[in-house]
């Protein structure tokens, strides 16, 4: 049950003394016995280090580290961002541990990377997750067992050329739930992407909730209702928790309904189509059947009403990998074609039926994609409409040819008047929905030539890349063949060359991000917590002991018990230097036979109790 590390003579534990993250400035760290400073030029870039640090809050190392077979890194609530790391050794993540590198060699072949909770990871800021695949696979541990992907081990995108590896395990929560207030009260926990509705929410916290918790790299949705309608809304941790204190009206003692989702870290750019070799890290393909692949994150899209229409579709969405997002139906506005044509879809009531079965996926939601002008006719009422009735949209989706500037007659157009009619498109849906926008199909119009189409794109990405509100977009060669990505031979045509090339940034770039609906604006304001090392040592000069919990006998050299009848959520042992050992309680009592004689820390529930191991 217990596992705990190998004890060296040099532990030196991180302090930050020095006033800087410098890893490898020697000020900032402090033997765990003596508290002695290591001498000066013992811990340097590409030096073989032989000691086992203990690293909390944040440390920088702009340069390589390299661990000799003895050296350890154990990161305990806080991150590394590095260079690189080589050598022999081991980097260990206990929980809410991060080690970002940034290297382009960044973990060398004799390095192991042991994750000792589904609440960490390792992010590649410049190595795609194809070749971090390749090159990684095998160094990454937990429970003395190799990770596999995509068993155990999740592999996701971070933008457009990096990736985020981490353990696929249920292990902590990722997100913790509370009754009252400022994370008071009963408290429940979810550690894993299951749908959570009614009686099944943890703690009997159903309409009961006030106050949360949502680790970094997830997202969460809240409804009201136990199909995901009424009140709700959907929060993105991506790269700092979330703690919300306060729920407003809109939400508290109001959920019935969540879901918990890893996140993925993409850029605006992707493909209508599931198109290889277009240096983009997303698609959808007008349907559910589509997979994400290592590089690429999938977008389903229920295409029309036979994808919205029963239990069977919303699970084939709920098991798709990777995915945070789910496309409405395409051109349901169109009477005569695409979606629109089958089942009475054109009729904004019948597709309004259809779209709210899908917020049972927990997914955030996209509306559907209408041709040009229905944006501002059928999409208007469809929105007016879910409104009135409490289903949720997240995001407008839109498509646009230039339909009304009657391209037929106009093959040569100037390429900065289409660009300008786009802009005051996408301009007047932003002003009408208030929302993000995917643009998930643009070209400048099938009647249009070659060139038009190219020197219209060279003006649209950028303009797509620096405006807030365009959240993806997915250019659409025209089906006339004229401004493909790629010719009969497979190679890239000046455009699919201008696409490939062209870098995208990220689509959301905030760290903690509150998604807006159609239901609701409101917004939490996040405060800056601050971290202190000797608070997350817990050094025992720093703990205020709860004088009130028992624990008994102590000193001991075997068995200790509790005199409480409270259900225990948390139990860890932390060691003087730092290290936390988690424990799962027993009717037998807290097994403490494996310590070595001294004094230690039991965190119940996060109460602190001192105890002696004789």
């Amino acid at each position: 049950m217990f596992m705990g590390l190998i004890s060296y003579s040099q532990q030196y534990q991180w302090t930050g003394a020095s006033g800087n993250n410098d890893f490898f400035n020697e000020l900032n760290w402090k033997h765990t016995a003596t508290s002695e400073i290591p001498l000066e030029n013992t811990i340097n870039p590409g030096q073989i280090i032989e000691f086992e640090l203990f690293i909390t809050c944040e440390v920088i190392a702009d340069d390589e580290i390299n661990l000799g077979e003895n050296g350890k890194i154990n990161v305990i609530n806080g991150q590394l961002n590095g260079h690189s790391v080589s050598g022999l050794g081991q980097v260990i993540l206990g929980d809410s541990s991060y080690f970002n590198l940034n290297g382009s060699y960044p973990i060398g072949g004799g390095v192991t990377v042991i994750f000792e909770s589904n609440t960490s990871w390792v992010r590649l800021n410049n190595i795609e997750p194809t070749t971090a695949y390749y090159y990684y696979h095998d160094s990454f541990y937990h429970d003395n067992q190799t990770l596999s992907y995509p068993e155990n081990l999740r592999i996701d995108n971070y933008y457009h050329n990096g990736s985020v590896i981490r353990p696929n395990i249920v292990s902590k929560p990722l997100l913790k739930i509370f009754s009252d207030f400022n994370l008071n009260g009963e408290f429940g926990n979810i550690s894993n992407s299951d749908l959570f509705i009614d009686e099944s929410i943890p703690a009997y916290l159903n309409n009961d909730i006030s106050s949360f918790i949502l680790k970094r790299g997830h997202m969460v949705t809240f409804a009201e209702n136990n199909d995901g309608t009424g009140n709700s809304k959907v929060f993105i941790a991506s790269e700092e928790d979330i703690i919300v204190e306060e729920l407003s009206n809109y939400l508290n003692n109001k959920i019935s309904f969540i879901r918990v989702l890893p996140w993925n870290w993409v850029s605006k750019k992707g493909t209508a189509g599931d198109i290889q070799y277009m240096n983009n890290d997303w698609f959808y393909k007008w349907s559910n059947n589509g997979s994400s692949d290592l590089d690429r994150e999938y977008a389903p899209m229920a295409w029309g009403k036979g994808a919205a229409d029963d239990e069977n579709d919303i699970e084939i969405i709920v098991d798709k990998y990777k995915s945070t997002h789910l496309l409405a139906f395409n051109e349901p506005d169109d009477c005569n074609g695409q979606s629109g044509q089958y089942g009475n879809m054109c009729v904004v009531d019948t597709s309004l039926t259809y779209y709210k079965n899908l917020l049972k996926s927990g997914l955030r939601m996209v509306s559907p994609a209408c041709r040009q002008g229905a944006v501002f006719d059928w999409l208007n009422e469809f929105n007016s409409k879910a409104i009135e009735q409490n289903i949720r949209i997240d995001v407008i989706a839109v498509h646009w040819y230039d339909w009304a500037s009657n391209p037929e007659n106009s093959p040569n157009a100037n390429p900065q008047d289409v660009f300008n009619r786009f802009v005051n498109y996408l301009e007047s849906v932003h002003e009408m929905f208030g929302l993000p926008i995917w643009i998930t199909e643009f070209n400048a119009n099938r009647h249009r030539n070659e060139w038009v189409h190219r020197q219209f794109l060279q003006l649209a990405l950028p303009f797509l890349e620096e405006t807030n509100y365009i959240e993806r977009y997915s250019f659409f060669p025209p089906t006339t063949q004229v401004a493909n990505f790629f010719d009969s031979n497979d190679s890239f045509t000046q455009i699919g060359e201008l696409y490939n090339e062209f870098m995208s940034t990220k689509s959301i770039t905030e760290t903690r991000y509150v998604s807006s609906s159609n239901l609701d604006s409101e917004n939490y304001n996040f405060e800056q917590i601050e971290c202190n090392p000797d608070d997350e040592f817990l050094s025992i000069n720093s703990l205020e002991l709860d004088e009130e919990i028992i624990i008994y006998p102590n000193p001991s050299s075997d068995y200790i018990n509790i005199n409480t009848e409270e259900e225990i959520w948390k139990l860890q042992i932390i060691k003087m230097n730092g290290e936390k050992i988690d424990l799962s309680p027993s009717g037998n009592g807290i097994d403490i036979s494996f310590l070595s004689k001294g004094i230690y820390i039991l965190n119940f529930n996060n109460r602190i109790i001192k105890f002696v191991k004789n």
